[in-house]
């Protein structure tokens, strides 16, 4: 597997991987990340690994202020949905595809596809693992003092690495509520019976709503996955909807 890291220019630079395989890729998947993640995760990596195994490419990125970016100050919900939209048109020229094999996002990332779902073409699957499909309730555990937050107008958030996060942000969320919402698209999605973050009640809603949607509960896992075991199921289930079905 070859690993390639390069620079996507627009309004400001995009910062992104691609896994190849030692062959030229017939396809490839788009892989978003997390809240406060980057296109380095374990999940990502493992995805590449995966799908190269089929001759097909996973392209990640990072969204503004993540990771390796620089954007910081271009954090933002438009400027995120933009991004994952302006990556998929580069790599359909790199790839000499009309649209990628599949998408798969991660929690906020899961979020981006959806809420860009009406602009992604019918033939490209849809993957999500713990999609935060109620958005603002999973942001709104992250802030340390939700009263303040209008008045203090920023968050400091992340991990590692630290993002300032402003309060248009969450007013973004406000407005881009989807979990009542018919997406009327068959899609994957992956979720855990303990996540704490995105909540076992919240994704049944949001299945109810979507009865096209495919849901496999990982026992035991909480929202990052991290018990043995917990990943390579997760990616096992995945293999098993984008390939195996097919063959």
């Amino acid at each position: 597997m070859k690993t390639i890291l390069c620079d996507v220019q627009g309004a400001y630079v995009i910062k992104a991987k691609r896994f190849e395989p030692d062959q030229k890729a017939s396809g490839y998947v788009l892989a978003l990340h997390g809240f406060c993640g980057d296109m380095d995760s374990s999940f990502i990596r493992k995805l590449g690994i995966l799908c190269i195994k089929r001759n097909i490419a996973v392209f990640a990125f990072n969204f503004p202020g993540h990771g390796t970016s620089s954007a910081d100050e271009y954090f933002s919900l438009e400027n995120c949905r933009k991004d994952m939209l302006d990556i998929m048109r580069y790599a359909n020229r790199i790839y000499g595809v009309s649209a990628p094999t599949a998408i798969c996002g991660t929690s906020f990332g899961g979020y981006i596809t959806l809420l860009n779902l009406p602009k992604i073409p019918l033939n490209t699957d849809i993957v999500l693992r713990a999609p935060a499909v109620n958005m603002k309730r999973s942001f709104e555990k992250f802030v340390a003092d939700m009263e303040s937050f209008p008045k203090r107008g920023f968050e400091e958030m992340g991990f590692e690495r630290k993002i300032i996060v402003s309060y248009t942000f969450y007013t973004e969320l406000k407005n881009n509520y989807i979990l009542s919402h018919d997406f009327g698209r068959e899609m994957l999605i992956v979720h855990g019976d303990c996540d704490d973050i995105v909540l076992p009640v919240d994704m049944q809603t949001f299945c109810e709503h979507n009865p096209s949607v495919k849901l496999e509960v990982i026992s035991g896992a909480d929202h990052r996955f991290k018990v043995k075991g917990q990943l390579e199921s997760t990616l096992k289930i995945i293999e098993e909807y984008l390939f195996t079905r097919e063959e």
